[in-house]
């Protein structure tokens, strides 16, 4: 018996994710917001695959993938993109009270999480195969650095990145690849979880409020909160997108706070559980009926 209810509410949340999936791609505008990605990182990679076909050099996915997340505003553009696709959860503009009678409040609140969880993964997968499309002739393999790589460390303006790539020599120097990028990879997943909890969260407040809308908003808060510890106590780099950056982890500016990759974990997990505990209260307020 216990075994069949298991199944049955683990059957009711891939069907809430689903259903998220399919009222998401029936919205021109994420499908617009890919392709403008897509069409974004292809154009801003044309100096890169420049200089690796005249100097004949190689560069791996995940090296390319640490250029894009750890230069400003192309990290910027990317999380933003991120942002723009699921500004519209959850997907309710009658209230959720439809789905709730079927089922339940936990079967519904696990079901967001979900499809939170697998609408990154396949955001950033989308990202690293247009990366690799982009450079398709000049890919390396290789899970060590490449000389590619330490030169656009040295000189990026001269391989083709022409904002500044704050990386620094000491975080592939004393790490390996793996261990950066694996990491670089996890922060990108917990950031993108707790802006989707974020937007979530103002959602479900703000029940009535356009998408877009709700996520310039939880955007906002991103950023207020690094304006207002700047501010108070002088410290950076606690913004989640930001956080983002294994580089952000790595440098220190004017000799202020410098967080660990532990402590942005830790920060980042301590969002998430707020901006998930608003989402529950706010859902324990919902009457069938109404």
């Amino acid at each position: 018996m216990a075994d069949r209810r298991t199944k049955k509410t683990a059957k009711q949340i891939f069907g809430y994710a689903r259903l998220n999936f399919h009222m998401g791609m029936r919205q021109g505008k994420n499908l617009a917001v890919l392709l403008c990605m897509g069409c974004f990182l292809l154009y801003y990679l044309g100096g890169i695959r420049g200089y690796l076909a005249s100097a004949e050099e190689t560069v791996s996915v995940q090296e390319l993938f640490l250029a894009m997340m750890n230069t400003h505003y192309t990290a910027m553009t990317v999380g933003v993109g991120y942002l723009l696709v699921i500004c519209d959860i959850p997907y309710s503009e009658k209230g959720i009270y439809p789905y709730l009678i079927r089922t339940s409040r936990k079967s519904w609140l696990l079901g967001q999480i979900l499809y939170l969880f697998l609408v990154t993964i396949f955001y950033f997968f989308y990202v690293g195969l247009v990366l690799a499309a982009a450079i398709v002739p000049h890919i390396s393999f290789r899970i060590s650095w490449t000389n590619a790589f330490v030169k656009m460390l040295n000189a990026p303006w001269r391989c083709g990145i022409k904002n500044y790539f704050s990386f620094t020599f000491s975080l592939i120097k004393h790490n390996p690849q793996y261990v950066v990028v694996v990491r670089q990879l996890f922060l990108c997943l917990l950031v993108s979880m707790t802006l989707g909890m974020l937007t979530m969260a103002v959602h479900m407040l703000w029940k009535n409020g356009p998408g877009i809308l709700v996520g310039a908003v939880a955007l906002a808060c991103d950023y207020l909160v690094t304006a207002v510890l700047d501010a108070i106590v002088g410290l950076r780099y606690f913004s989640p997108l930001t956080l983002s950056r294994i580089s952000a982890l790595s440098t220190s500016v004017n000799d202020r706070f410098n967080p660990s990759f532990s402590y942005a974990c830790l920060f980042l997990g301590g969002l998430f559980v707020v901006s998930l505990s608003i989402s529950i209260w706010k859902l324990r307020r919902y009457e069938y009926g109404r």
